[in-house]
C-alpha cells in the first residue's frame, strides 16, 4: 500500500514539474515577443487550424 502511495506521489510531482516548466516556457516566449521595438508593428499572427482538431472521425467497423 505504501509503495503505491509513493508511486502516485512521485508521478504527481513529475506532472507538476512539467506543468511549471511549460508555464515558464510560455511566459519566456511572451516576454521575448513583448521585448521587441515598441514603435515597430508586431508581425501578424498566423491562423490557427482548430478545425482539424474537431473534424469528424469516421467509425471503422
Amino acid at each position: 500500500m505504501q509503495y503505491s502511495a509513493d508511486f502516485v506521489a512521485l508521478h504527481s510531482h513529475h506532472a507538476n514539474v512539467q506543468v511549471a516548466e511549460r508555464q515558464m516556457a510560455f511566459r519566456r516566449a511572451a516576454e521575448e515577443r513583448g521585448s521587441g521595438d515598441a514603435g515597430a508593428s508586431p508581425e501578424p499572427a498566423g491562423r490557427r487550424h482548430r478545425a482539424a482538431r474537431h473534424a469528424p472521425r469516421l467509425a471503422l467497423r
